[in-house]
C-alpha cells in the first residue's frame, strides 16, 4: 500500500490520518457537549418548552411546561396543541404554526389561553420559531410558554384602581364620563333615553371642617352604600370627587329619572350614617336631574352640566331634594352667567386684574423650601382674590386660557428676574393649560421674556396637567422639548388621575412628576392610594427624575411620602399660597410668618 514511499513520507501520512481522526473525535465529542448542554436548558429552564413534530404532536417537553398544564413531560409526549391549549385559541395558534412551517412568518409571540388537566384556563404568553434542518426544512417548531397569571391579576388590579375611586370603589369621574360618551353616542345612533343625575352632600363641608377628614371619610362612604343598594345594577354610580355623586340611568324617562331622585334623596335621608356622631346631623343629599331626551343637541359634556345646574337649583332650595333641567328656565342663567365671567376676564387681561401667589415647595427629607408654586388669581371687588376654579372653565370655553398664561408667563418670568437681580433667585413653578401647549405664540413668548430679562431658564419649570399630556403624547413631547431646549424644566401636574399614564411616561422628557392632591390626601388611610404613589415613585426615581406631592395636609402625611421616598413636598401643612410681596417679602426672603411655619415643619 505505501511501496515506494519513505519512510520519513509515511511518517507525515499516518501522523495526519491521526490528526483527523482525533479532530473527528474531538468534533464529535464537542458536539455532543452542546447537546447535552443544550438538552440541560431546554429540560431545566423556568419557561415552558415544547418541540412540536408531525400534526403538532409534542415529541418533546420540559417540566416547567408540564407545570403550567398539569402534566409530566412523559405525558404530554404524543398530545396535540388541542390538548393543552383553550379550543377558542387553538385554532388561531394552530394557523400561526403552519405559517411558521411554511416560511410565510419568521416568528410568533402572542398571548393566549393553556389549557390545565383539570379545564382551568391559564393566561400564558408563547413565543414560537420554526427549527429548521440544513437543507431548510422546517418540520418542527420549538414553542416556549410562559405562565402570566400573576401578571394579569396585577394588571386587572391596576386598571381597576384606574377606574375607580380609592375611597368608596365606585367608578371614578374620568370613567363615569366614558360610560356616559359611549351612552350619549349609542342613543344618537339608535334613538335618545336615558338621564343623568348629579348628586351632592349637603353641609358637607362644615361637617369636613368642623370635625375632620375621618368623619367625613365616613359619611361618603355611608352615601356610596346607600346609593349602591337602591340603584339597579343596569344604572351607573360613580363619585366624581369630594361630596359629589353621579348616576346614569340609561333608559329613565322623565318620570321614572323624578321617581328615582325622590326615592334617593329619602334613602339617604332615612339610612345613612351621620359617622356614629349626632353631632353632625342628619345626612342629606340635593339632587339635579337632566333627562336626554329633553335636549336638541346631545353631548356628555352638556348633559353633565345640565343636572349640576339642576342640583344648585335643589340645594339652593334648601337642600334634601330634587330638581330637574328645564332649557326655558335655565338657559338664560347659564348664559348670563357665562357673559358675566367672560366679560371680568376680558377686563382682567385688559386692565391688569391678575394676580399671582406663591406656594412653598419643600424638600421632603430637610424641610427646606427649595422652590416655589405660582398660582393665579383674580382680583375681586375690594381687593379680594378669586380663585382660578370660579372662571379657568370659561376661560378654556371662550379661547382666552391662552391670553391668561400668556400674562402669567410674562409675570412669572418678570418675576423670577427681579429675585435674581437682588441675588435671591428661586426656581418658581409655572402652570400652562392643556389648550396652549401648541401655541407658538406663547413659546416664541417665552424664549422672548427669557432673552429680555436675562433670567435663567433653570429656575423655570413649566407644568401642564397630565390630562393634556395623555391627551395628546406628541404635542405634550414636542412642548417639553423645546422649553427644554431653551433650559427651562417641565413637570406633569395632577398625577394619578389615570393610573395608565405611567405607561406614557418613557414618550415624555418630563424633569418632575406631582402627584395629584387627591391620591395624596388619602394615602395614609387607603392602602391603593399608598400603592400607587410607591408604584409612580419607583417609576420617576428609576427614570432618574424628581417626585413632588402636592396638597399634603397634615405630618402624618409628610411622614409617609418622605418613607416612600417623595423629593419634594408642598401643601397647607408647610404654607399657604401668600401675595408675592408676603411669599417674598420686600428683600426676597419668606415674610417672617411663612418663617415661622417653615421652623415648625422642619
Amino acid at each position: 500500500m505505501f511501496e515506494g514511499v519513505s519512510s520519513l513520507e509515511l511518517v507525515f501520512i499516518l501522523s495526519g490520518a491521526i490528526a483527523l481522526v482525533a479532530a473527528r473525535w474531538l468534533h464529535k465529542r464537542a458536539v455532543r457537549r452542546a447537546e447535552s448542554n443544550l438538552r440541560t436548558v431546554f429540560d431545566t429552564a423556568p419557561i415552558g418548552n415544547a418541540v412540536l413534530g408531525p400534526r403538532d404532536r409534542i415529541v418533546e417537553a420540559n417540566h416547567a411546561l408540564g407545570r403550567i398544564v398539569g402534566f409530566t413531560p412523559r405525558e404530554l409526549l404524543g398530545r396535540t396543541l388541542s390538548d393543552i391549549v383553550h379550543p377558542e385559541d387553538a385554532g388561531r395558534l394552530t394557523d400561526a404554526i403552519a405559517a411558521l412551517r411554511s416560511g410565510e412568518q419568521r416568528g410568533l409571540e402572542t398571548e393566549l389561553r393553556c389549557l390545565h388537566a383539570t379545564g382551568q384556563s391559564i393566561p400564558a404568553a408563547v413565543h414560537a420559531a420554526a427549527l429548521r434542518s440544513a437543507d431548510g426544512d422546517g418540520a418542527r417548531v420549538l414553542l416556549q410558554v410562559l405562565d402570566i397569571t400573576e401578571r394579569k391579576r396585577v394588571e386587572a388590579h391596576l386598571q381597576h384602581m384606574a377606574d375607580h375611586d380609592p375611597l368608596t370603589g365606585l367608578l371614578n369621574r374620568r370613567r363615569f364620563e366614558q360610560e356616559l360618551e359611549r351612552h350619549v353616542a349609542q342613543a344618537q345612533r339608535y334613538g335618545t333615553e336615558g338621564a343623568v343625575l348629579v348628586l351632592d352632600v349637603d353641609r358637607f363641608k362644615q361637617v369636613n371642617d368642623a370635625y375632620g377628614h375621618t368623619t367625613g371619610d365616613r359619611v361618603i362612604n355611608s352615601v356610596a352604600r346607600v346609593l349602591r343598594r337602591r340603584l339597579r345594577t343596569t344604572d351607573t354610580l360613580a363619585r366624581l370627587g369630594g361630596d359629589e355623586f353621579a348616576v346614569l340611568l340609561p333608559k329613565a324617562d322623565r318620570r321614572e329619572a323624578e321617581i328615582v331622585a325622590r326615592r334617593l334623596v329619602e334613602a339617604i335621608r332615612a339610612q345613612a350614617d351621620p359617622a356614629n356622631d349626632e353631632r353632625t346631623g342628619a345626612v342629606t343629599i340635593s339632587v339635579g336631574a337632566a333627562v336626554l331626551d329633553e335636549r336638541e343637541t346631545l353631548s356628555a359634556e352638556a348633559a353633565m352640566v345640565d343636572a349640576d345646574l339642576a342640583m344648585y337649583d335643589a340645594k339652593d332650595a334648601g337642600g334634601d331634594g330634587y330638581a330637574f333641567f328645564t332649557a326655558e328656565v335655565h338657559a338664560a342663567t347659564r348664559a348670563r352667567a357665562r357673559t358675566t365671567w367672560r366679560d371680568r376676564i376680558v377686563d382682567a387681561l385688559a386692565n391688569d386684574r391678575f394676580a399671582l401667589v406663591a406656594q412653598p415647595v419643600l424638600d421632603a427629607q430637610s424641610g427646606k423650601t427649595v422652590q416655589h408654586e405660582l398660582l393665579l388669581r383674580m382680583t375681586g371687588p375690594h381687593g379680594t382674590l378669586i380663585p382660578p376654579a370660579a372662571f379657568l372653565s370659561i376661560a378654556e370655553r371662550d379661547g382666552l386660557i391662552v391670553a391668561i398664561d400668556q400674562w402669567v408667563v410674562r409675570r412669572a418670568i418678570g418675576l423670577l428676574a427681579e429675585l435674581e437681580q437682588r441675588g435671591e433667585a428661586t426656581r418658581l413653578e409655572v402652570n400652562i393649560s392643556g389648550r396652549s401647549i401648541s401655541d407658538a405664540t406663547l413659546l416664541a413668548l417665552i424664549a422672548g421674556e427669557l432673552k429680555r430679562t436675562g433670567a435663567d431658564p433653570r429656575n423655570l419649570v413649566f407644568e401642564i396637567p397630565e390630562t393634556a399630556a395623555v391627551a395628546d403624547v406628541q404635542l405634550a413631547r414636542a412642548f417639553a422639548q423645546h422649553v427644554q431646549g431653551l433650559g427651562c424644566q417641565f413637570a406633569i401636574d395632577d398625577f394619578g388621575a389615570g393610573l395608565a399614564s405611567l405607561y406614557y411616561l418613557k414618550h415624555l422628557p418630563f424633569d418632575a412628576l406631582k402627584l395629584d392632591g387627591e391620591l395624596v390626601g388619602h394615602c395614609t388611610r387607603n392602602p391603593a392610594d399608598r400603592l400607587l404613589i410607591e408604584s409612580a415613585v419607583n417609576v420617576v426615581h428609576g427614570l432618574g427624575r424628581s417626585a413632588i406631592a402636592e396638597q399634603v395636609g397634615d405630618a402624618e402625611t409628610h411622614a409617609l411620602l418622605r418613607e416612600l421616598g417623595v423629593n419634594l413636598v408642598q401643601g397647607h401643612h408647610f404654607g399657604m399660597p401668600l401675595p408675592l410681596d408676603a411669599a417674598f417679602g420686600s428683600g426676597g426672603t419668606p415674610a417672617p410668618a411663612t418663617q415661622a411655619r417653615l421652623r415648625r415643619v422642619a
